[in-house]
């Protein structure tokens, strides 16, 4: 059976968090198998069984409270040929740099996968730079608030210098 990928412009999406309803207003068309919006873009994108009519997926859009225009993107088959394993870039490892390099592809129009093994964002983010300071940042603040140079004034543990 044969599938069409629509796009649907949405007008009124101010926020990431009003992809969702724009979502579940599409998923709840019967012919629907996907959809997925992305705010920045200011698109939904759906995949549909040929039947479905493009006046029903803008109708429910505005049943959400946003204004949507459907337009073909491109044809579907049902067997092979899916666009849901063509990629234009493969980047290996989440990462700061495989982010890096995944942002500037889906800049450039690419179509991306970002593979990882574990916890996204690598070492940086989740064991190393990042948590590091911020545990310096506390053990220098607890130093400081016991180490003043203010005679006289107690400690929150009850000490003074």
């Amino acid at each position: 059976m044969s599938q069409q990928q629509l796009t649907v412009d949405i007008e009124g999406m101010s926020c990431s968090g009003c992809e969702a309803p724009v979502v579940a207003a599409l998923q709840s068309v019967p012919g629907v198998s996907r959809a997925v919006a992305s705010f920045a873009d200011g698109v939904a994108h759906v995949r549909v069984e040929p039947e479905v009519d493009p006046g029903v997926l803008e109708k429910a859009v505005g049943r959400a409270g946003y204004t949507g225009k459907v337009r073909l993107t491109e044809k579907k088959s049902g067997a092979g040929g899916s666009r849901d394993t063509d990629f234009d870039l493969v980047v290996l490892g989440g990462g700061s740099a495989g982010f890096a390099a995944a942002i500037k592809g889906v800049e450039s129009g690419a179509r991306v996968a970002l593979v990882n093994n574990g916890i996204l964002g690598g070492t940086c983010v989740n064991v190393g730079c990042i948590p590091s300071k911020a545990l310096i940042r506390a053990a220098e603040a607890n130093h400081r608030r016991q180490h003043h140079g203010f005679s006289g004034i107690p400690t929150a543990n009850g000490m003074s210098n």
